[in-house]
C-alpha cells in the first residue's frame, strides 16, 4: 500500500462482491496513515476516495454495518481543511449524516446537486 498506483486500484476495485476481499486493506491504510492531515493533498484525496468508495458500497449494500462505517468515518474526518479536498469532506459528512441525522444528509444531496454534482447526488444510498 505503499504505491501511489495501488491506492487507485483499490479504490476503483471495491465493489459489492468484493467487500469482505477488501476490508482488510481498508483497515490496512487506516492503521497505517491514521491522520490524513500529514499526507500530501494528493495522497489524501486519494485515500478519502478509498474510504468514500468503501461507504458508498457498505451503505448501498450492507446498511448493517454501522461499525465499520463509523471507523471509516472517523478516519476520513482527520483530512486536511483544504478547498481541493471540499468535495471529499462534503461526502464524508453526508454518509455520517445518514447514520446520524437523515435532514442533514438530504440537505448535502440538495447542495451537491444543485452546485452541479447532480449525478452524484442521484447515485448517493440513503
Amino acid at each position: 500500500m505503499n504505491d501511489e498506483n495501488a491506492i487507485v486500484l483499490l479504490s476503483n476495485s471495491i465493489r459489492k462482491d468484493n467487500l469482505n476481499d477488501v476490508t482488510p486493506l481498508v483497515m490496512m491504510l487506516i492503521r497505517k496513515y491514521k491522520d490524513l492531515k500529514e499526507q500530501s493533498l494528493i495522497k489524501q484525496r486519494r485515500l478519502a476516495t478509498v474510504g468514500i468508495n468503501y461507504l458508498y458500497v457498505l451503505r448501498k449494500y450492507f446498511m448493517d454495518s454501522d461499525k465499520v462505517a463509523f471507523k471509516i468515518l472517523s478516519w476520513l474526518e482527520s483530512l486536511a481543511t483544504d478547498p481541493e479536498l471540499c468535495l471529499l469532506r462534503e461526502l464524508t459528512l453526508y454518509f455520517y449524516f445518514i447514520y446520524t441525522n437523515d435532514d442533514q444528509a438530504e440537505g448535502i444531496k440538495l447542495i451537491l446537486d444543485q452546485s452541479g454534482y447532480k449525478k452524484i447526488s442521484d447515485n448517493l444510498p440513503d
